[in-house]
């Protein structure tokens, strides 16, 4: 479970998060002492779990929850305070739990079992299908893109792996034959306005991050053929079969490049 713990003792939650380590399968992604950095980092990675200190210095634990919770709906906050009343101020903003300070090894079992009970909501909304040709699901369901430059622009994220996608590449690979002035920068912007609406359409807005001239996808955000066997190197025999005939990306000359790639590096797995 990717996980951050924010609080300005550090030190003081080593037992804590030792002890809970021991009963979740946690990787802890940072540790931070305050809540903008701590923000910061999770604009740009994948968080699942957050531990937080309700007194932090600045933005204090409250407000970060907030804001967590507008990047990832389905995040799990567990809160720390040593005083009852922020318990109720952070049970106020829906909470998963909160633990009192000073805590004993009862607390942090109980914290852990409700983790374990909430975890299942973590389940990865997107499915991508890369191997053939290219497919996006939620539910069980295509995902709707309105024009086929904001579908090619999400699959050229998907192709980069969680790698920000300038808007100067996107335009060179999606709009070759076009000039590069104002007219085709709207064009872009539009594609990155319809890849959103689209993943919002399903509830799944937090997996596209768009920055100032870039956009990415948050790769541990969504289930994928190809980031599975870059993972784990192997394939079942209906990907196999499916990569062998139909190739990568069929839809876009521009994944020529790992087609190759794939025939080359691992022709020996798909014989």
């Amino acid at each position: 479970m990717r996980t951050i713990i924010v609080d300005d003792d550090l030190l003081g939650i080593e037992v804590f998060e030792q002890e809970c380590g021991q009963l979740l399968d946690m990787e802890i992604l940072g540790k931070f002492d305050n809540g903008e950095e701590a923000l910061a980092f999770a604009k740009e990675n994948f968080v699942e779990f957050a531990l937080l200190d309700v007194m932090l210095p600045g933005m204090d634990g409250i407000e970060l929850g907030c804001e967590l919770k507008k990047l990832y709906p389905q995040m799990i906050i567990i809160y720390l305070t040593g005083h009852s009343r922020y318990a109720i101020d952070a049970m106020r903003i829906k909470a998963d739990y909160c633990i009192m300070k000073p805590y004993t090894s009862r607390d942090i079992r109980d914290a852990a079992m409700r983790v374990k009970l909430l975890a299942g909501r973590l389940e990865k909304k997107v499915k991508i299908v890369t191997f053939g040709k290219f497919e996006v699901f939620a539910a069980n369901e295509p995902v709707y893109f309105s024009n086929s430059k904001a579908r090619e622009l999400f699959a050229l994220c998907v192709d980069r792996e969680g790698a920000a996608v300038f808007m100067e590449e996107a335009i060179d690979l999606l709009w070759p034959d076009r000039a590069y002035d104002e007219k085709v920068k709207r064009l872009y912007r539009k594609a990155v306005g319809a890849v959103q609406n689209s993943l919002e359409a399903v509830d799944a807005g937090e997996i596209f991050v768009t920055n100032r001239g870039s956009c990415h996808i948050v790769r541990d955000s969504v289930e994928c053929d190809l980031y599975q066997f870059l993972e784990q190197g192997t394939l079942n025999p209906e990907e196999r079969g499916i990569l062998k005939t139909q190739g990568y990306m069929t839809d876009y000359s521009w994944a020529e490049i790992r087609n190759f790639r794939f025939s080359t590096l691992f022709g020996s797995m798909l014989s």
